[in-house]
């Protein structure tokens, strides 16, 4: 009785000498199989046929139409006014915050990442 034909799947008592048999037969047919799927394949006929299926998928790419809206067909004149008057504030907090940040940062920011970063914090408030 050998202890050594218990094997259950790739486990068992003499199994890295299975594995080792395995992948070393595995290796042999990759080198054989290497050799014979390499192929020269031109990198500029790539290219090209590259940018010939990009200029096939921009004929089908429309920009969207430009049109200007007009505010007075969806919102009543109080309304605008309503907003124009709380976009008034909005930019009397913003011009604060920005004159702290160019106080406390002098040249730090850029002009907009400092508008940004200011009307970020006029709208946590």
């Amino acid at each position: 009785m050998e202890l050594n034909k218990v094997v259950f799947g790739n486990f068992g008592l003499n199994a890295q000498k299975n594995n080792a048999e395995k992948s070393e037969a595995k290796e042999e047919a990759v080198k054989l199989n290497v050799g014979s799927e390499v192929k020269n394949v031109d990198a500029e006929a790539v290219f090209n046929a590259m940018n010939i299926a990009g200029a096939q998928n921009l004929a089908f790419v429309k920009p969207a139409e430009k049109k200007e809206i007009d505010p007075a067909e969806y919102l009543s004149a109080g309304r605008i006014a309503d907003i124009e008057a709380m976009m008034g504030e909005f930019e009397d907090g913003v011009g604060i915050y920005v004159d702290a940040l160019d106080e406390e940062l002098p040249g730090f920011f850029a002009a907009d990442a400092k508008y940004a970063l200011a009307a970020e914090m006029f709208a946590q408030e």
